[in-house]
């Protein structure tokens, strides 16, 4: 009997070790590097697996704003693709296309409560957008190119103030410390490439350091590149950091704090996706058809967009298919930029510019295109899982 339950012991034990290195090998060891001061955190093609964070993302449908529905296409919103999200839920549409207001405000369930934003050249009042957003304060902002103008609002449509900025400057958007940062691009047809960059600003608009810069080559010269066509050089801002990605770079994304200093490389492994042959003939006969050349790289860039979450995690846009037509495989990346799940998800973007998502207070907020060809504002709630 005595030999017996020494023999259940060992096997308990035993089983209880395999537990123990099986626990142990769920966590992976993050390789990092240090280049110049700044650590880099290197990821490669598989996932890590970080002991007791969620990393499974699933989705749960709140409900939608059906853009054409009859009420809100008599707003003039069928069309619309720029929106954001306050800390309470609120949701602003930006449109430029209608003759009186530009924004709209709905409630978080998705009713439509009231338009401001006078359209004009007065005080207050807006051309077009080239960056629409919320700040850290619930304050609309609105980087007017036309009027070389960055506007606030309070949640009221009121006024706050407005700033003038410069003639090199397409983009500005405020910071919670009282700078900016803002995109700016020189474009001068008699060069190879064209310049674009983005650069710290004081409160006064002066620049007060160049963030980062691509060379974009000039369409005139070297012709229209065909996929993507517009350069990928895209620049977020969450939980008190400034993240920028630069094709230049390949699948990197840099993220700084407010005061521009470096703070971390977040590089990714990634498997190149071929331009797909039809879709090189579609646009090669379309270009020429209005006498412009085009030509094509062998492989499209790394990624595509990107956008956080209010709580510092990365979802980046990559050409790679989803599971279900439409959609598109996301990296996700946790706040330390650990490279932790991926997710395929259906969001309407315009290629090399914006991917119309935004991720607050725990819900996915995204543009989609149904079948009819119209725009709904889709939410659902993000539950995370290990």
């Amino acid at each position: 009997m005595k030999s017996k339950n020494k023999v259940v012991s060992i096997i308990l034990l035993f089983s209880a070790l395999l537990m123990f290195v099986s626990c142990g090998q769920k966590q992976d060891n993050v390789e990092k590097i240090v280049e110049d001061g700044v650590e880099v955190v290197l990821n490669r093609i598989e996932p890590y697996k970080i002991k007791d964070e969620p990393s499974i993302l699933n989705l749960e449908k709140e409900f939608s704003i059906d853009l054409a529905r009859n009420d809100i296409g008599e707003l003039g919103l069928a069309g619309v693709t720029t929106f954001d999200v306050d800390s309470e839920g609120y949701i602003y549409f930006a449109t430029s296309r209608l003759k009186e207001n530009c924004i709209f405000k709905f409630d978080a369930n998705g009713n439509y409560i009231f338009s401001f934003g006078r359209k004009g050249q007065g005080p207050g009042e807006i051309q077009g957008f080239w960056e629409f957003g919320i700040d850290s304060q619930d304050n609309i902002i609105v980087s007017d190119r036309r009027n070389r103008r960055v506007i606030l609002f309070d949640k009221e449509g009121n006024l706050v103030k407005e700033v003038n900025y410069g003639p090199y400057i397409f983009g500005i958007f405020p910071l919670e410390n009282g700078k900016y940062i803002g995109e700016w691009r020189i474009i001068d047809s008699s060069e190879d490439y064209f310049l674009i960059g983005i650069s710290l600003y004081s409160d006064e608009l002066k620049e007060m350091k160049k963030m980062d810069v691509l060379q974009f080559p000039n369409p005139l010269k070297k012709g229209r590149r065909g996929v993507p066509s517009n350069p990928v050089f895209d620049w977020k801002i969450s939980n008190g950091r400034i993240y920028i990605g630069n094709e230049d770079r390949g699948y990197e994304i840099l993220q700084y704090d407010l005061e521009g200093n470096l703070l971390r490389k977040i590089r990714k492994e990634y498997k190149p996706v071929e331009v797909p042959e039809e879709l090189k003939k579609e646009l090669k006969d379309f270009y020429e058809s209005v006498n412009t050349k085009v030509w094509f790289p062998e492989y499209m860039v790394p990624f595509d967009s990107f956008f956080p979450d209010d709580e510092g995690r990365l979802f980046v846009k990559t050409f790679e298919k989803g599971i279900n037509p439409g959609e598109y495989m996301y990296d996700i990346f946790n706040p330390e930029g650990i490279f932790t799940g991926r997710k395929s998800l259906k969001i309407h973007f315009w290629e090399g510019v914006e991917t119309y998502a935004r991720a607050k207070r725990n819900l996915l907020y995204c543009l989609q295109e149904k079948e009819n060809g119209y725009r709904e504002l889709v939410v659902y709630k993000m539950n995370w899982e290990r």
